[in-house]
């Protein structure tokens, strides 16, 4: 099994692993919010950029998704898959909450490491209309949520990895050709007016300063979703990994996509426009767990093994 599927096994801690964690955890100082906030920053700056430039600077074309058919069902895929892995890696930490709001807390943070406020207000900067993203917004937002919860729930009943696989694939055919559509269908009347509203982009690239100053600034969303993520996400101790590098990273990619995108869609579409985000995504966790690493999250890590 490749490292971005191995994230799949984390769940298998052991009730000793997961007292080890909440000891830890108990003892472990966080930083300053000066200090996360500067940290939080400077990851933003630095990921973000790399989209940016390549975007405007190197003139790099937006991906064209058009053209992928049949393939666009890996997204969905690859992120149910990140998604049950990181309800696993999850669970430790979750003990601390009442359980009716693990589930919807797993699919919280998924929602948020994938930006998903982020996405609805920036298409309304586009546009200057932000009523034509409230529908998909509060959609996806719920999709993630029942989503999440489904995710946690099998986690929490399944021990096996090889069925973890089969119910991550399950998961993602129910979300996509069932959940999807009662969503749809439950917010009609919501979608049909936010529908109305749909504009096309006023401003195009090269953007100026109305669209880039609330882009970064809302890219904090997903920076902060996956720096938490890496805060309380608990992982197995392994020799070929010992500080949790190949893991987190391969989680997070799975969470966010960016595996399929790249390797699945970009030999058709071009993986020149898809690695903008690919390596936007890849510095970004490479950065988290620098960060995470240097704040002393590895000594919380290290504790619970």
């Amino acid at each position: 099994m490749g490292p971005w599927l191995y994230p799949i096994c984390w769940i298998g801690e052991g009730e000793a692993c997961i007292d080890k964690h909440m000891a830890a955890s108990s003892r472990f100082v966080a930083p300053s919010p000066l200090t996360l906030v500067a940290v939080v920053a400077a990851i933003v700056g630095i990921s973000l950029s790399i989209h940016v430039v390549m975007l405007q600077v190197l003139w790099v074309p937006y991906p064209d998704t058009s053209r992928i058919g049949r393939l666009g069902l890996f997204y969905p895929l690859a992120q149910s898959l990140g998604l049950v892995a990181l309800a696993a890696a999850l669970l430790p930490w979750l003990r601390r909450f009442h359980p009716a709001a693990r589930g919807p807390i797993v699919g919280l943070l998924f929602a948020t490491m994938n930006g998903v406020l982020r996405n609805a207000l920036m298409a309304g900067f586009a546009t200057t209309d932000f009523r034509g993203s409230v529908g998909g917004f509060v959609q996806q937002g719920l999709f993630d949520l029942l989503l999440g919860t489904l995710a946690f729930a099998v986690v929490l009943l399944v021990r096996s990895t090889a069925v973890r696989l089969a119910a991550a694939v399950i998961l993602a055919g129910v979300g996509t050709f069932w959940l999807n559509p009662a969503l749809a269908s439950l917010l009609g009347p919501l979608l049909a007016w936010s529908a109305r509203h749909v504009r096309p982009d006023v401003y195009v690239v090269p953007y100026g300063a109305n669209i880039l100053v609330p882009s970064y600034l809302l890219f904090a969303e997903t920076v902060i979703a996956c720096l938490l993520a890496r805060y309380v996400i608990t992982l197995r101790p392994a020799a070929w990994d010992p500080h949790g590098l190949f893991r987190y990273v391969g989680l997070v990619l799975l969470v966010r996509g960016v595996w399929v995108m790249m390797f699945v869609w970009g030999p058709i579409i071009g993986m020149l426009s898809v690695s903008q985000f690919f390596f936007q995504d890849l510095v970004m966790v490479l950065l988290i767990q620098l960060a995470w690493r240097r704040l002393g999250g590895h000594s919380a890590s290290d504790a619970r093994h």
